[in-house]
């Protein structure tokens, strides 16, 4: 596989709009009502007033909307031309575009650091780059939250083969693959729960990695009553919902999660003081 950078071409109008992941929340509300991975986010962030809030692949541009709610500066970039279109139009805050490994900031100029859905489409060698200039940004006691778009390890991947198998034995419609054309292309670096941790001890960075289950799980928690009926994601019953949280934090738990939350913050002695 190419280490080279995946073209910013691949990532059109259409992508942020019609693919990526949330572009169901954002039809039906557009950045009103974050999608779960972002109502996550945020409240691991605690975006408070007065707090400089970069988000690195703002994608269509919601977390600025909600970091602007919450009284704070929030600053989005975006390595595709197409994204920044749309996040003007979500009018959270300033927008630019330019490479997560060269950020045009000064040392210690935010508190807070958002990368949803980045690190999948980075190589190792750009993540390095990236998360150094993240610690160059940050101001002391600042943090970078991560979210990955996938597991590498996740169960529809390790039983691919099986349910193939399984078809082909009953002569049925062979299943569908576990990665589509899309996350090939640009899905580069998929990480696995010890990928993160192995990263992040690997640049000094403390980093604290949380396995998540379905948001059905969560539901109920991100989306307090009274919530809009046409909400696309259902919460599941109390029993059920405290069972997949349960789950996702054993051993294979981390296996079977669907994807991962990182909060992370860079050695003491990277940023400037609050």
């Amino acid at each position: 596989m190419s280490s080279e950078p995946v073209p910013q071409e691949l990532y059109t109008e259409a992508y942020y709009k019609d693919s990526c992941g949330g572009s169901e929340f954002y039809r039906l509300y557009g950045p009103a009502v974050p999608k779960p991975q972002l109502a996550y986010a945020l409240r691991l962030g605690e975006i408070g007033a007065g707090h400089r809030v970069l988000d690195l692949g703002c994608g269509r541009g919601e977390l600025l909307h909600h970091a602007r709610e919450a009284g704070a500066f929030a600053v989005g970039t975006d390595y595709a031309e197409a994204a920044l279109g749309v996040a003007r139009g979500a009018g959270g805050g300033r927008v630019l575009r330019c490479d997560a490994k060269a950020l045009p900031f000064m040392d210690g100029s935010f508190d807070r650091v958002f990368l949803l859905g980045v690190v999948d489409h980075l190589h190792d060698w750009e993540l390095k780059l990236a998360f150094s200039e993240i610690a160059r940004v940050l101001r002391g006691g600042g943090r970078a939250v991560v979210q990955t778009c996938a597991n590498r390890h996740h169960h529809k991947a390790l039983s691919y083969a099986l349910r193939r198998s399984i078809a082909a034995l009953l002569r049925l419609p062979e299943p569908s693959k576990p990665r589509s054309d899309e996350d090939e292309s640009l899905h580069v670096n998929e990480h696995a729960y010890g990928d993160l941790v192995g990263f992040f001890a690997s640049i000094g960075w403390t980093a604290r990695v949380e396995a998540m289950p379905n948001y059905k799980a969560l539901a109920a928690e991100l989306y307090p009553a009274p919530r809009p009926a046409d909400l696309p994601i259902r919460p599941y019953g109390p029993w059920r919902s405290a069972l997949a949280r349960a789950a996702v934090r054993t051993p294979l738990g981390r296996v079977l999660a669907r994807e991962f939350f990182v909060v992370a913050r860079p050695p003491a002695h990277a940023g400037r003081p609050r």
